[in-house]
């Protein structure tokens, strides 16, 4: 079943990885060189507030779907189609002259990524085994970069040759190839739980109450330090003088290899030493990256100097993500799996949402480097952290299988 399970696992994490991509690394890259201000860049940010909303919608996931075409594909083809459409339309839009419209077709795109990515967490935690939490961990975050990959850096790269219209027929072309396979999947029957959305979310408050507020408060951090230190790199490229087509090349083809890279490597590291290991030696990778780049801004930038620099970053954030998710996954209890999965990857995402308007307004007062170097010691005390209180929060096995919560 694993080997059948990953490639659909990375195929549908890799389509969500698509408007994430873009609202990260195409979108503030337009909206500076179109002369907007760092702080509307990072409210900008705002955009992906359905990934914080989906908790909402979340144990309706769970709870419903036809059992004879599939619980989870129940959710999983409605919300592709959708973003199929919105992709569509996109490929119609000019961006120079509609620049709201667009932002709002991607507010609207992420939203159905969003619910799909319920569903998916859901399918995840059904199909994978304890054992195999570690491969799947990076099967999603390498197929969510990936993703990041098409829709921030290609999208950027290739628009000079293909136009807008042509990259975003190309995405639509690997939505549909995405929803394909899931049509294709033969999904093994699992009871619905027979559980009210009051139940369900009785099951989540006792859960989050159980192991109080500081797991929850270590997710937000965990986010919130190298989205503070990272918001603004790709405003800082505009300023520096770069085109779009080579900053979707440096920033976001070789920041998403080098993301994608770091996840696999950080699946083997978390299925031989656990995930507290992983995330302590990622986090000072990637803090240290961070300090970097804060110094580097104040000096000339070139393409291959920030794709050094940028790429180490990108490839230990990577790593931290695919740590921090073995860890909430690791949480998951009977009955409500992919709403609690949710709750705690939605936790996790607000650091980001947080983190971004406060790095624009930061930047836009006191420049690139203070922002950047303060991202890069949070992520380092991260690390701390990591090697020591935040063992507590959660089985650290590595490979072998991880004790069963008992549901509540």
């Amino acid at each position: 079943m694993v080997g059948r399970t990953l490639p659909l696992l990375f195929a549908l994490y890799f389509c969500q990885g698509l408007p994430g991509g873009f609202l990260a690394k195409a979108l503030p890259a337009i909206l500076r060189q179109e002369g907007l201000s760092l702080t509307a860049v990072g409210f900008a940010g705002l955009l992906s507030l359905p990934w914080t909303l989906k908790v909402v919608w979340a144990p309706l996931v769970d709870r419903f779907g036809h059992a004879g075409f599939g619980r989870r594909k129940s959710w999983l083809v409605p919300a592709q189609l959708g973003m199929l459409a919105i992709t569509l339309v996109l490929a119609g839009v000019d961006p120079r002259q509609s620049l709201t419209t667009v932002a709002l077709l991607f507010l609207v795109l992420n939203v159905f990524a969003a619910t799909q990515d319920v569903a998916v967490d859901g399918l995840a935690v059904d199909l994978l085994q304890d054992q195999q939490l570690a491969p799947g961990n990076a099967a999603q975050v390498s197929g969510f970069k990936l993703g990041n990959l098409v829709g921030g850096g290609v999208l950027l790269s290739v628009t000079l040759w293909l136009g807008w219209s042509g990259a975003f027929g190309i995405m639509a072309a690997l939505l549909l190839a995405s929803l394909v396979m899931v049509l294709g999947f033969s999904e093994p029957p699992r009871p619905v739980v027979p559980t009210s959305l009051r139940q369900v979310l009785r099951t989540l408050w006792s859960a989050l109450r159980r192991r109080g507020a500081w797991p929850w408060l270590f997710l937000v951090f965990a986010k919130f330090g190298e989205t503070f230190g990272g918001a603004m790199t790709t405003s800082m490229l505009v300023d520096k003088g770069f085109s779009l087509p080579l900053i979707g090349v440096v920033d976001g083809t070789v920041g998403s290899l080098a993301t994608i890279a770091g996840a696999a490597l950080g699946g083997a590291v978390a299925w031989r030493r656990g995930w507290a290991s992983l995330l302590a030696l990622a986090a000072t990778g990637q803090g240290l990256a961070l300090v970097a780049l804060g110094l580097y801004s104040m000096f000339p930038v070139t393409p291959v100097g920030y794709a050094i620099v940028g790429g180490l970053e990108n490839a230990s954030g990577g790593a931290v993500a695919v740590a921090v998710f073995h860890l909430a996954m690791s949480w998951r209890e009977d009955g409500a799996a992919a709403a609690q999965f949710t709750v705690a990857q939605v936790v996790y995402m607000s650091g980001s949402l947080l983190a971004s308007p406060l790095a624009g307004i930061t930047a836009e007062r006191v420049g690139y480097l203070p922002v950047m170097v303060a991202g890069g010691v949070m992520t380092l005390a991260l690390a701390v952290l990591a090697r020591g209180p935040a063992r507590r929060l959660g089985a650290d096995h590595g490979g072998r299988p991880l004790p069963k919560v008992p549901s509540t």
